[in-house]
């Protein structure tokens, strides 16, 4: 095959794969925990509410803004499948930029290896990692890989600016914008132009406080944004997640280049490392997937794994990139390529020391490329690989995506997400889900009929004013702690003050933590629970009203045992 009819190949994928995942992937499913949340808040911003002083939000606002605005732009009729649509784009136009960003400084051509068809391999395997739906940490890849681009295009100014807001898309992006910094000193011809990186990224930063401080939210801020982790789980995230991972993978994976070696015989091509993990990893993951009927957004740590692998190649620049680095002749080339790489993996890095996501899954680009060089620098076919790991990550990942991410989880068939949410809601048109998530909106939306716009749902349906049109008359969407910084007291009280009647997802009632961590606990909703009163049951929801003054008659008590 010729090269042009290998750059056609790749680019017929490029195009093919995204308009695949928005037909087949984006329009199924929906849940009441994570997926509304986005919506939820750039409602918030819409009604004309500001970030900590009207409600809670423990990062760093700049995405609520930003999905205000896709929000605003979006027809009504889509909203919410814009917003799911909006995740594959994110995701595809991160792994182009960081692409790019890696074009700029090694050779792909002499590695063989077409730009088009290693956007689309990082694109497969990071866009797994997380439902569709919108979401702070794809924006901050988003801006992160945007700012490595223009880093090593000549742009030091919208570098500075785009590392900024990444960094305003979480904390643990914090250290994009001086990793940004660095790699323009090392890259470019002109130091100086690593000042308007630092001028942008500070400016920015600094104007940001101070609208803080004019809209009286910058104590707040201080307060909300601060102090969830300790550093023992930063440590936990950040370093020895990768020492304990599953090894038996990669260990299997190596033992028939180790006999080989040791026998001094050949070995044929099928068996390299790099084929033999992704065959073993793809039968995995399917067995899982098939066993377990849920979804499954990454198997086996294969996103730790590859990291390593970088590391290996960051701090062996000589022997794994600088043969394919451009301009290999000036100064300090190994530096140029250690940094290069290492700015990419830690963007990637900075998504999993993070408070609850702890998988550098998101940003696979230099992930991809990493596994890559390895395999390469075995004498192998970079190409070859990266069909390869594509058609795995298309095969493995969409048997996965027979069983969409819904919570609670559950056995669940993509088939059997057929009924269209915007027969309830309009805002959810497009937007495919099963019968009971269906009756659970159809409920949702004659509870709200009843009872007015004064309630809140619990422990999650975090985008219910949203689908109601209701202006949000509670600080929180989603009362975990985690979420509310552990301030259980205030907005317990602020329930009382404003005697909303609570709307308490059934499957949820017992539900004392989102998850394994102690700080993910749903202690209003479960204070609710015990101490109010029950003043109606559906099939879904629990309706709970304050408790009645010392004296009166307390009704059904604080909650009746759910109807079988």
């Amino acid at each position: 095959m010729t090269d042009k009819q290998q750059r056609g190949w790749a680019w017929a994928a490029a195009v093919l794969t995204p308009l695949a995942y928005l037909l087949f992937y984006t329009p199924y499913g929906m849940d009441t925990t994570d997926f509304g949340y986005f919506y939820g808040y750039a409602w918030r911003i819409l009604e004309g509410q500001v970030p900590y002083r009207d409600f809670y939000y423990i990062k760093p606002a700049l995405p609520l803004y930003w999905h205000a605005f896709w929000m605003w732009l979006t027809p009504e009729s889509v909203n919410v499948l814009a917003g799911k649509a909006g995740f594959v784009a994110a995701m595809l136009a991160a792994s182009w930029f960081a692409a790019l960003f890696l074009n700029r400084l090694f050779r792909l051509e002499a590695l063989g290896l077409p730009l088009p068809l290693l956007a689309t391999c990082g694109f497969v395997w990071g866009v797994h990692s997380f439902p569709h739906m919108p979401w702070h940490t794809v924006d901050g890849i988003l801006f992160a890989g945007g700012a490595l681009w223009a880093a090593v295009s000549g742009w030091p100014a919208v570098a500075g600016l785009l590392a900024a807001c990444a960094m305003l898309c979480n904390q643990s992006f914090l250290l994009v914008p001086p990793a940004v910094a660095l790699l323009i000193w090392l890259t470019r011809p002109r130091r100086r132009e690593v000042v308007y990186c630092l001028a942008a990224w500070l400016g920015l930063t600094a104007m940001v406080y101070g609208l803080l401080q004019y809209a009286g939210a910058l104590s707040a801020f201080s307060r909300m944004t601060t102090g969830q982790l300790d550093i023992s789980e930063a440590l936990d995230a950040g370093i020895f997640i990768y020492l304990r991972q599953s090894w038996w993978l990669p260990g299997l994976a190596v033992l028939p280049w180790l006999a080989a070696k040791l026998l001094k015989k050949p070995l044929p091509a099928a068996l390299r490392p790099a084929y033999i993990y992704l065959a073993l990893l793809a039968v995995w993951y399917i067995r899982e997937v098939l066993r377990s009927q849920t979804w499954i957004g990454y198997g086996l740590s294969w996103p730790t794994l590859f990291m390593l692998l970088g590391g290996l190649c960051v701090l062996f620049p000589q022997v794994f990139l600088t043969p394919w680095l451009r301009d290999a002749v000036t100064p300090h080339p190994r530096w140029r390529a250690s940094v290069g790489l290492g700015a990419g993996l830690l963007a990637a890095w900075s998504v999993a020391i993070s408070g609850g996501y702890k998988i550098p899954a998101f940003f696979a680009v230099p992930l991809i490329f990493s596994f890559l060089l390895i395999h390469a620098r075995l004498r192998c076919s970079a190409r070859v690989l990266a069909w390869t790991a594509l058609l795995a990550g298309l095969l493995m990942f969409g048997v996965g995506y027979q069983y969409p991410y819904v919570f609670p989880v559950r056995p669940m068939p993509r088939a059997t997400l057929n009924m269209d949410a915007g027969n309830i809601y309009p805002k959810a048109g497009g937007v495919l889900v099963d019968a009971e998530m269906y009756a659970r909106l159809a409920e949702l939306k004659a509870l709200r009929a009843k009872y007015g716009p004064v309630y809140k749902t619990m422990p999650g349906f975090s985008f219910s004013y949203y689908l109601n049109n209701d202006r949000p008359v509670y600080g929180s969407d989603w009362l975990i702690d985690w979420e509310i910084n552990a301030e259980v007291d205030a907005l317990y009280q602020e329930l009382l003050d404003k005697k909303l009647t609570v709307f308490m997802e059934r499957d949820q009632l017992d539900t004392r933590k989102a998850d394994a961590y102690d700080r993910a606990g749903y202690s209003v909703p479960q204070r609710v629970r015990r101490e109010w009163r029950v003043v109606e049951e559906t099939p879904h929801f629990v309706v709970f009203q304050p408790p009645l003054a010392p004296g009166r008659d307390s009704g059904t008590g604080a909650f009746a045992p759910p109807k079988p």
